[in-house]
């Protein structure tokens, strides 16, 4: 349901230097971010709003998100929660649009998604994995692709915090030489596509960012296919800060509270296009997503839960 709703899994403690952690704090997250060596800066955008919008095909009701911070972490002031609670096993989660197998507000799911290796697409509420013992997450199933659930956000949004448990069975950081880039989330200027994108995951085997418009990449080539990693598996607590208001437009994401990848310069940008686009975020908090596509077409399954979205700050992990 559209309520505050953040998860208590403790943070987790970041490794040395290439090193796995598997520690983890109370029922939340287990395992950890890795370590810290080789670690590329990178990008990505994100936003929301509190009105809710349609669902797709099979979704359920529309839900507004309520505001407050009660539930959704020690940081800012949240205008979006939903921690899914009152969403139906195999149905799109209420208040959301969609963008399933390149279609908008498409039939969800599209295909069998039933198990690791179905070859179908959606984004619908189950209860195989959920974060800190709540009956419901959003199971995201997909490959080459996409399988997202969006949310519009208000006009003139400009700087959003996001913060969303994720359990994925694909490893972020530190990935083999196939990888080309895997989204989990980010922002959209045109929702009905992939063609204005700002996407947060893991780019060239490194945790980065894809701005699809120009099919620009963070981190740079030194970095690709190393640390740090967010590891497959267990629950991590990830936010993302996209600041459209920086004289260089800012990301900034964090996995169980330290930082892992950032974009505050065009140095940041492997491609050369962006670095004299000071405000590269413009035109791309139409909606925010989230959810999972590979333009590796690794098939992969990612649980979501207890979604909260901010102007105002960093929402936190508590």
């Amino acid at each position: 349901m559209g309520t505050g709703g953040a998860g208590t899994g403790g943070n987790v403690s970041t490794g040395g230097t290439g090193g796995n952690v598997s520690t983890g704090g109370t029922s939340g997250a287990t395992g950890g971010v890795t370590g810290t060596g080789g670690s590329g800066t990178g990008g990505g955008t994100g936003g929301s709003s509190s009105t809710g919008g349609s669902t797709g095909t099979g979704g359920s009701a529309g839900k507004s998100g309520t505001g407050g911070a009660a539930g959704a972490g020690a940081g800012a002031m949240t205008f979006f929660t939903d921690d899914f609670e009152s969403d139906t096993m195999g149905k799109q989660p209420a208040g959301f649009d969609n963008l399933i197998a390149y279609n908008f507000n498409a039939t969800n799911p599209q295909g069998d998604i039933s198990t690791p290796t179905s070859s179908g697409a959606g984004a619908v509420a189950d209860s195989t994995h959920t974060h800190n013992g709540s009956k419901m997450a959003v199971h995201f199933h997909g490959a080459a692709n996409p399988a997202f659930l969006e949310l519009k956000l208000a006009s003139g949004t400009n700087h959003l915090y996001s913060r969303v448990w994720i359990y994925s069975s694909v490893q972020l950081g530190n990935g083999p030489s196939s990888d080309n880039h895997e989204t989990l989330l980010g922002v959209t200027g045109d929702p009905g596509s992939v063609n204005n994108q700002v996407r947060f995951g893991m780019i060239k085997g490194a945790i980065g960012t894809n701005q699809s418009a120009t099919d620009d990449i963070s981190p740079l080539q030194a970095k690709w296919y190393m640390p740090p990693t967010i590891t497959a598996n267990v629950w991590h607590c990830i936010e993302l800060e996209l600041d459209g208001t920086a004289a260089y437009n800012v990301l900034n994401a964090y996995s169980d509270g330290t930082l892992v990848h950032a974009i505050s310069a065009g140095t940041d940008w492997q491609n050369g296009a962006l670095k004299n686009t000071p405000n590269w975020l413009s035109g791309t908090f139409t909606d925010f997503m989230f959810g999972y596509q590979s333009f590796s077409s690794t098939t992969a399954d990612v649980w979501m839960d207890d979604l909260a979205l901010s102007t105002k700050g960093r929402i936190g992990c508590n």
